[in-house]
């Protein structure tokens, strides 16, 4: 029903609190503001969407909106064909120190 995560069970207790600490009372007029204040806040969020949208269009960025859009989808999203694939490792130990032993450090420690 709701997308912010409240479900059922969590509306009820918040009913149920709301009943306790504002009254049966004056829940309704609390009610009523508490529509008017996201209505309101819905109503700006709408005209500020509006004044944007109006901006990207004079800006010429319509399209790119557009096409990020599309982007949102997984299935738009191809993969680069292009990337080469990556390089082996370098081996550290031979760069500064030479090429290991064969037998490896007990061999190593034998001999010396």
């Amino acid at each position: 029903m709701f997308d912010f995560g409240v479900g059922y069970s969590e509306l009820f207790i918040i009913a149920v609190v709301a009943i306790i600490v504002i009254g049966p009372k004056d829940l309704p007029r609390v009610l009523r503001a508490f529509g008017k204040t996201v209505a309101k806040m819905r109503g700006m969020a709408r005209e500020f969407q509006s004044h944007l949208d109006g901006a990207l269009k004079e800006a010429g960025l319509d399209d790119v909106k557009r096409e990020l859009q599309g982007l949102q989808t997984i299935g738009s999203i191809e993969p680069a064909r292009s990337i080469a694939p990556p390089k082996p490792p370098d081996n550290e130990f031979a760069k500064y120190f030479g090429e290991a032993p064969a037998g490896g450090i007990e061999k190593a420690a034998d001999r010396g």
